[in-house]
């Protein structure tokens, strides 16, 4: 068998990904970070809590399912402040490798001020809606406008990263790279 096979190559490829997922760095973590991981283990221990309930003692509790929907809500929206922040929000790059990497940059400085836009209006409307959210959760007594508020609030924090991005790179300050591993 030939040393540079289709399988070889692929094996490779894959072994590299390998290495460089296997290295966490955690250099880059901040204090609104610890956010997001006591949503996560409040989510974790309130699903927990649900199986525990319904599988083992055969008695489910009502509120769980309620309250892990809108922990799990609150997880993606205060994490996208995580990913926005570090640039790793999932995207599709499959054609800015062709374009030239003029036209790549001004790509992606368009994109990162439609985003800083579009979430900032997405911020207003949810705090609107968050004054206008009627009543109280079902399981427990505790106003469903708190919820929009905070999802308002992490759409904010979303805003100011993704503006903050689109002064850098329009300034040049900002890599017109992908972010991640290619594959090519």
């Amino acid at each position: 068998m030939p040393a540079d096979t289709p399988r070889d190559e692929t094996d490779d490829l894959f072994q590299q990904w390998q290495e460089e997922e296997s290295h966490v760095d955690l250099s880059d973590l901040r204090w609104s970070d610890a956010l997001v991981f006591v949503i996560f283990w409040a989510l974790f221990g309130v699903v927990f809590l649900q199986f525990w309930t319904r599988y083992v003692l055969n008695d489910s509790l009502g509120w769980t399912e309620e309250i892990a929907r809108y922990l799990l809500i609150l997880v993606t929206f205060v994490g996208s402040i995580t990913a926005m922040r570090k640039g790793s929000h999932i995207a599709v790059e499959a054609l800015l490798v062709f374009l030239p990497r003029k036209g790549r940059h001004w790509v992606l400085v368009a994109v990162d001020g439609l985003v800083a836009l579009f979430c900032g209006a997405m911020a207003w409307y949810a705090y609107q809606l968050g004054a206008l959210a009627p009543g109280y959760m079902v399981s427990i007594d505790i106003p469903k406008g708190y919820v929009y508020w905070i999802v308002s609030a992490a759409l904010a924090g979303i805003t100011v990263h993704a503006a903050i991005r689109f002064v850098r790179r329009l300034r040049g300050r900002e890599a017109d790279a992908p972010h991640g591993l290619a594959l090519d």
